[in-house]
């Protein structure tokens, strides 16, 4: 008995079909079990619907389909299909792995970005940078993991744009502008994404130890240098700048979810931070009336 001839789809066809009609209904259509098909589509970053997704589809609250990632390397644009049979597996590319590491967040990132949360999994973030699950959990044994390390690494970035731009300050003041307004910004550009992990509760029980140590150790810095300054009582500096701070995060806070505007935060945030500071400065060093510029 002669085997049927192999068929040969674009990479573009065949990510086309699959988000037409149900994974099952390709794979028989090209002599294939769905798992078989779902490990082409795994192999040539091809990506297909997430469990749920046709039920949502005859609801009328599908998401629209992601955009089609480049082919892998080793991978050609037309795959030849055998029935019965699954594609040859891609040369093994070897960037380094922090350098996986980082394509698997960014990945998660982006389907945050664009589906929600709900459509994170460690098959679809492997699926999406072309690599296997097995590989994947490697990385990160849980999605809860994965969730935890992003939401850490965009906090560290929020965190080393505000340095960068606060060692370029001659004066205290100014020092205390950009940081606040560095942070509205970075809130501005990120926020979205931080706002939706900070809301999981395994990111939260995550980072909640180390988060709180952060805060506490840039509390004492801050509060110390500005009882230093202008012979203001630590405990009264250390407060003023937790009130401060917590004024600050709402803030940022109320950028990422859409109720304020940049332009008007930024103002905003600066004069209550700088006008707090230089009333209370104003009263225990009357000698400087409470211009921070002169610390």
């Amino acid at each position: 008995m002669t085997a049927p001839p192999p068929i040969q789809l674009t990479r573009d066809a065949l990510f086309e079909r699959v988000w037409r009609e149900p994974l099952s209904a390709v794979a028989r259509q090209l002599g294939l079990s769905a798992s078989g098909l779902a490990k082409i589509c795994d192999r040539t970053s091809i990506p297909y619907p997430s469990r749920g997704h046709w039920g949502k589809v005859k609801a009328g609250r599908a998401p629209s389909p992601p955009p089609l990632p480049p082919a892998p390397d080793g991978v050609e644009n037309v795959l030849r299909i055998a029935p019965g049979r699954m594609v040859a597996r891609r040369a093994s590319s070897r960037l380094p792995l922090e350098e996986r590491r980082a394509h698997l967040l960014d990945a998660a990132a982006q389907i945050i970005v664009r589906e929600g949360l709900h459509a994170v999994s460690i098959k679809r973030v492997a699926r999406d940078v072309g690599l296997t699950a097995p590989r994947a959990y490697h990385f990160f044994p849980s999605v809860d993991d994965l969730l935890v390390e992003l939401a850490r690494r965009e906090l560290q970035a929020v965190r080393a744009a505000q340095q960068q731009r606060i060692d370029t300050a001659t004066r205290p003041a100014e020092r205390l502008r950009l940081s606040t307004v560095t942070y509205l910004r970075e809130i501005a550009s990120r926020g979205g994404l931080l706002q939706v992990l900070q809301a999981a509760p395994a990111v939260r029980k995550g980072l909640r130890r180390e988060q709180r140590a952060l805060r506490a150790a840039n509390t004492e810095v801050v509060a110390g240098r500005f009882s230093h300054s202008h012979g203001v009582p630590e405990d009264v500096a250390r407060a003023a700048t937790m009130v401060l701070t917590s004024a600050v995060l709402r803030t940022g806070r109320m950028i990422a979810r859409g109720r304020l505007g940049l332009d008007v935060a930024e103002n905003l945030a600066a004069e209550i931070v700088e006008a707090g500071n230089r009333r209370l400065a104003a009263r225990f060093q009357a000698a400087s009336a409470g211009d921070v510029d002169h610390a």
